[in-house]
């Protein structure tokens, strides 16, 4: 079949060394995608125009949830919660600051309400408090440090096989000039980069570019319009006390802000919302947050908890979140396409989700089939 070419090819040495997998985009998606290889034996080479983890996978939040997601992907983040357990252990819950938490709805209103049930609440807010409500308990959510997990993802996929991400940015495709003879599709054989660097030889090739991915899909022949980003604001804050850790999913202002507030172990505080929808940069390093906005959440967060208004400010930042037109994410090999690969279109869930996602590709580049869940709704 195709995919036991593919993955004779991902293990057929050619010359000293065999052709490696190249995964592009070293953000939570291609670094997931590298690891699972690289606990099967397959080597990968992550090509990554700015830095690991230098887009949304460092920027976002790390909030993760058992069954918050419906339809297709509730088996994709149940399996993820499941996977993100396992890999505290493997690669070290303090490494990637991963815990159990509780998670509370709070809904604040004007000074004349008051609060039903305030023992549920946290000492550390503050503000005048309507609605409090649990929406998970440590059986059911949890939280990891995003950029701190996709870097323990790379130097453990280094560590197993020899895998390494190197800094380059990607311009397109090269084609076999002969179709597959068993399937009679062309394949990729070389990644082209930018700055006069040599293709890449690959096996087999994994666009992973969060919401940059749109422009390589027409790499591939696909209509593009099916991946965009959305923007969303964070910020941390070091608070002037301790907080507990209770993540908060909260209305503000008369129902117009939904802030969320994670409590990190690390001691700081990670705030985000109000997002926005502009242009998507060319790259990760050209995203800036929208100073009114950021201002406005700072503001907010001061509202929330007296402990955050007299904290310090240590990051004022954005991300683009990858939206998918269709609503699932695209994970999947490319039609038509005998030896590409697209995982893209996460939203929030991405860091979530990242582990089964990567799974999921390394079984569908290795095996043509994925082994824990039904992978058709993914397909493309």
């Amino acid at each position: 079949s195709a995919m036991s070419a593919a993955k004779s090819e991902a293990q057929a040495t050619s010359g000293d060394s065999p052709a490696p997998v190249v995964i592009c985009g070293a953000g939570i998606i291609g670094c997931s995608v590298a690891y699972y290889l690289a606990k099967r034996g397959v080597r990968s080479i992550l090509l990554e125009r700015v830095s690991v983890a230098s887009a949304a996978s460092g920027k976002a939040g790390g909030f993760l949830a058992l069954d918050w997601c419906s339809g297709a992907l509730n088996s994709l983040a149940r399996e993820s919660f499941r996977l993100h357990e396992e890999l505290a252990s493997e690669l070290g819950a303090d490494v990637i600051d991963y815990r159990r938490l509780d998670t509370l709805s709070v809904v604040f209103g004007n000074s004349s309400q008051s609060h039903s049930g305030a023992s549920d609440l946290p000492d550390w807010v503050t503000g005048r408090v309507t609605e409090c409500g649990l929406l998970g308990s440590q059986s059911s959510t949890a939280q990891v440090h995003p950029g701190k997990l996709t870097a323990a993802l790379a130097r453990k996929t280094a560590e197993l096989v020899g895998s390494e991400v190197r800094i380059a940015t990607v311009t397109g495709l090269q084609w076999s000039s002969e179709p597959d003879p068993a399937t009679g599709q062309f394949r990729v054989s070389h990644v082209l980069v930018s700055g006069g660097q040599p293709p890449i030889a690959c096996s087999t090739v994994v666009l992973a570019m969060g919401p940059w991915t749109d422009a390589g899909l027409a790499w591939l022949s696909q209509p593009t319009g099916q991946v965009r980003g959305y923007r969303a604001h964070s910020l941390v804050v070091q608070p002037a006390e301790p907080v507990s850790p209770h993540a908060l999913f909260t209305q503000m202002d008369a129902g117009r802000a939904s802030p969320e507030f994670y409590p990190r172990p690390d001691g700081t505080v990670y705030v985000c919302g109000l997002g926005d929808d502009p242009p998507l940069p060319d790259s990760s390093d050209l995203v800036k947050p929208d100073e009114k906005r950021s201002d406005r959440l700072w503001r907010l967060a001061a509202a929330c908890s007296d402990r955050l208004g007299r904290g310090r400010l240590l990051a004022r930042q954005a991300c683009y979140l990858p939206l998918a037109e269709r609503g699932l994410p695209l994970i999947g090999r490319a039609p038509g396409k005998h030896n590409a690969f697209v995982a893209a279109g996460h939203s929030c869930w991405g860091i979530l989700n990242g582990p089964a996602t990567g799974r999921m590709l390394a079984d569908l580049i290795l095996d043509g089939r994925c082994g824990f869940i039904d992978h058709r709704p993914f397909a493309f």
